[in-house]
């Protein structure tokens, strides 16, 4: 586990071309959704994102670094369901709990800031490595929906995940 203090913070505007650049990177960019996958990742692209009320983007720090980025999308009060998703910018810090410690994080802000009581996420099934970061922050398999995603020009299944309010342990 990282010896930092790991925050997130809501992501500004000198943030945008730094996050662009994270989800950009190939080993990055290839487990995203299809709104994001194989295509120029820009500011201007993440700007947008960021101005759509359905989405809740922070900038996640390691320390006082930023370092990656955790988010809400498909935020539905009205159902209280919001799906979430998150990237690594720092692979220096992959495997040190980053992630897991922010993801989190952003759980308990959704929970107990905008009255969430359902969040989701989903990962490709060849990405062992987001599928182990959901499963460490709380979430529990929920399903699987077959041939539903493309990588590298091939089908491939998504596994979904879910966490309630009450299961989310902050550790």
């Amino acid at each position: 586990m990282i010896a930092s203090t790991v925050q997130i913070e809501e992501l500004s505007a000198e943030h945008l071309a730094l996050v662009a650049t994270w989800l950009n990177e190939p080993a990055t960019n290839q487990w995203l959704s299809s709104d994001w996958r194989n295509r120029d990742v820009t500011s201007t692209l993440v700007a947008q994102v960021l101005r759509n009320r359905k989405n809740r983007l922070f900038l996640v720090r390691a320390g006082s670094v930023p370092c990656g980025l955790v988010a809400l999308a498909d935020l539905d009060l009205a159902d209280k369901t919001a799906m979430v998703w998150y990237a690594l910018g720092d692979k220096a810090l992959s495997g040190q709990g980053v992630t897991t410690q922010a993801l989190r994080a952003l759980a308990d802000l959704a929970f107990r800031t905008f009255g969430i009581a359902s969040l989701y996420a989903w990962a490709m099934a060849e990405n062992k490595g987001s599928q182990k970061v959901l499963l460490k922050s709380g979430f529990r398999e929920a399903g699987r929906l077959r041939s539903s995603a493309s990588l590298g020009g091939s089908q491939t299944d998504r596994i979904y995940f879910d966490l309630l309010e009450g299961e989310l342990q902050m550790r």
